[in-house]
């Protein structure tokens, strides 16, 4: 934007001259000041302004100049710019940063309403100065401002003439009249001046008002605008933070569940140590279970013994054991087991206790065979004889070294006898003795019943008032 270089009273002859819009830039030192610098320096604004002829006037906000157009045009804001029209009455007034594209269309605006003002008021006519002063006829000797320095002037000696013919006093009352004239025309410029300025005050106030009332609308939109940003940041800063939370509770999750698989592949891998542990364990157990085999006899007298034999072993052994345990060498003994019920034959006495499922642990049941369970047959040898013969005397020698030395201690490994109960103890047990009788009065009673010498017999059927008594504790009825 090219600037005037001259006064502010010169720019107004000159855009009054040239009857076109007088702008003045008021501008600073701060920042908007700076970016409005920048939308004046626009190339589509400056070549708008230069093709309409404006006379532009840039003042400083602290200047001279600026202090003296603020008592007539009060500046408000900084920067700002006021577009003046013909009449000296502001066409548009802007306040603050506007950019180039806005800015643009209010300078085309200002324009427009330019070439509608100078359209309804016509050019002064010739003669007559642009700023609307007149020439006035002065008294003699007495120099008018306004008055044209091109009028011609009368003769010099026609003048004398004339004031020689007119009196002095009617001198002086013609200039009286022309100093009074004079006045009163100063008097209706003046209040035709006042009442303009009065008009002009009375826009630039409904100016200042709307400039203010814009401003206002202004700020309060700007002031929605950013709270409409903060709403904004706002939520976009609680969208972040759920996100956040989203993907720490997500890693929170996921090391949870990482550290829970590693602790059950621990745990996992234990326990498959431990159960390999103890599968080792118990194969090594089974494996030296499984090595021997340790055999329950049970005689037919009711006793047993128990004797460990090699898996490997066969069960001759185990018979041929048995059988000098006994002190039978009439004849072989047969071998059975209760569970399964199990009874050993010629062709497994060549198997291995492995084999026969005897190891690691078995009870075998010895049982005399048949042809030596009869010892009074014709055809048995005198050594059966021999045998019933020594046996008492073998009886009695063990009561007595067993009542005087004690009973000898068994080595370990080879067998241990333990008295079993027999079908007579058993019986024994079982008869009715006066321990395991019933104790109360209702329980022992019998089949039989007494009054006086005469026993008479009874039945669960019998109605009898014992029957239907109730005892307590010592065996006393209760009534």
């Amino acid at each position: 934007m090219k600037w005037f270089d001259g006064p502010i009273p010169a720019a107004i002859q000159e855009s009054r001259t040239k009857r076109v819009v007088f702008i003045v830039y008021i501008t600073g030192v701060d920042e908007q000041s700076a970016k409005m610098n920048e939308t004046w320096d626009n190339n589509q604004v400056s070549l708008t302004c230069k093709e309409a002829n404006c006379v532009g006037l840039r003042l400083e906000a602290k200047s001279e100049a600026c202090v003296q157009f603020s008592q007539i045009y009060p500046v408000i804001l900084v920067p700002s710019t006021f577009f003046i029209g013909l009449t000296g009455v502001p066409l548009e007034v802007t306040g603050g940063y506007v950019e180039p594209p806005e800015f643009l269309k209010i300078v085309q605006k200002v324009l427009t309403m330019h070439q509608s003002q100078q359209s309804q008021i016509a050019p002064p006519p010739d003669g007559v100065p642009v700023g609307g002063a007149t020439p006035i006829q002065d008294a003699p000797g007495v120099v008018t401002q306004g008055a044209s320095s091109s009028a011609p002037q009368a003769h010099p000696q026609a003048q004398t003439k004339e004031e020689t013919a007119i009196p002095l006093d009617a001198k002086v009352e013609r200039a009286k009249e022309l100093i009074a004239m004079k006045q009163q025309q100063k008097e209706a410029e003046k209040k035709e001046e006042e009442k303009k300025k009065e008009i002009e005050r009375r826009h630039l106030g409904e100016d200042i008002n709307k400039l203010r009332q814009w401003k206002e609308e202004k700020n309060l939109q700007e002031l929605k605008d950013e709270r409409r940003r903060e709403k904004m940041e706002e939520r976009k800063a609680r969208e972040r933070v759920r996100e956040q939370i989203a993907r720490d509770r997500a890693e929170r999750n996921a090391r949870y569940q990482k550290e829970k698989d590693e602790k059950e592949l621990k745990k996992s891998a234990e326990v498959e140590a431990k159960m390999e542990a103890q599968r080792a364990a118990e194969a090594v157990a089974a494996r030296v279970k499984s090595e021997t085999a340790r055999i329950q006899f049970r005689l037919p007298d009711g006793s047993s013994v128990t004797h460990q034999f090699q898996s490997e072993e066969v069960l001759n052994t185990a018979r041929d054991f048995i059988e000098q345990h006994m002190g039978n060498p009439a004849g072989h003994v047969t071998l059975q087991t209760t569970f399964p019920r199990r009874q050993f034959v010629e062709e497994d006495m060549s198997q291995t206790l492995l084999d026969l499922q005897l190891a690691p642990s078995a009870v075998i049941i010895v049982l005399p065979s048949r042809s030596s369970s009869n010892v009074s047959k014709p055809n048995d040898g005198g050594s059966g004889v021999l045998w019933l013969l020594v046996a008492p005397f073998i009886a009695l020698w063990g009561f007595i070294y067993n009542f005087l030395f004690g009973t000898p201690p068994q080595p370990r490994g080879e067998y241990t006898e333990q008295p079993q109960q027999t079908a007579d103890d058993n019986e024994r047990r079982q008869s009715p003795t006066r321990s395991n009788r019933p104790k109360t009065a209702y329980k022992r009673r019998t089949p039989s019943k007494q009054e006086g010498n005469i026993h008479r017999f009874t039945s669960g059927d019998d109605d009898d008032d014992d029957e239907q008594a109730t005892w307590n504790g010592n065996s006393t009825q209760q009534m």
